[in-house]
């Protein structure tokens, strides 16, 4: 009976240690010892958005819920600007979302600066558009770059079409920039490898575009780290 009762725990602690093993990473929104080591930064702690820039108008469509960063689509569309910017770099993210949303991650997005006389200079912004990296399965027929689906570079290289949103589930993408090379990695797949050199450095932005189009179709985002790479500006 001994031995049978240490065969079963014995059992157990392999089942324990293996399941430590296969998750292998941190819980959401935090980082894992080598993710700090490594020089990664979490924009996103799971609470507050306090890495990012939130206008009252943009209060009213992004909150946190649950873990997550959720739009609201009953509110107007908007994009959400991370405080600092960022050259050359590897930005990973998780988002569920409803197959029906207009969404989108930016990269290296422009910032808008007031100048003299009320007069509204682009030197970025959020009315300055970015890169755009698509979170959209369907092409509308009227809008920019509306053939660009879900993970393409908008106006620079198209995802291949099983490029999809899993409804209901978390989706990752990997996004690398680094001078004018960009590749985009999604659910595990690299779906873009391509070059452009239009914007250099600007903020991180998270998009809800034309919300009026699907209404009650939500998108919500988490796990949000950036590791800055060699040559990438320090803001």
């Amino acid at each position: 009976m001994r031995r049978l009762f240490t065969l079963f725990l014995m059992l157990g602690l392999c089942a324990a240690w293996g399941q430590g093993e296969k998750k292998g990473s941190a819980a959401p929104n935090t980082m894992t010892a080598n993710e700090q080591k490594d020089g990664w930064i979490l924009l996103f702690d799971g609470k507050s958005l306090d890495a990012w820039n939130v206008t009252p108008e943009l209060a009213k469509v992004w909150r946190v819920v649950d873990g997550a960063i959720k739009c609201d689509s009953s509110a107007a569309g908007g994009t959400l600007l991370s405080k600092k910017d960022f050259a050359d770099f590897i930005f990973r993210a998780e988002f569920r979302a409803d197959p029906n949303i207009n969404s989108g991650i930016m990269i290296r997005n422009p910032r808008l600066r007031t100048v003299a006389a009320g007069e509204k200079k682009k030197k970025g912004g959020g009315d300055s558009q970015g890169y755009e990296v698509q979170i959209r399965d369907k092409n509308p027929g009227r809008y920019s770059g509306g053939s660009y689906l879900t993970g393409s570079l908008v106006n620079v290289a198209k995802a291949p079409e099983t490029a999809k949103i899993k409804p209901g589930e978390w989706n990752t993408f990997e996004i690398t920039a680094q001078g004018d090379h960009f590749v985009i990695i999604y659910n595990g797949v690299k779906v873009v490898d391509a070059h452009d050199a239009k914007l250099t450095n600007g903020a991180i932005g998270l998009q809800l575009a034309h919300p009026e189009d699907a209404r009650g179709a939500d998108i919500e985002f988490r796990n949000l780290k950036v590791k800055r790479l060699p040559g990438g500006a320090v803001q």
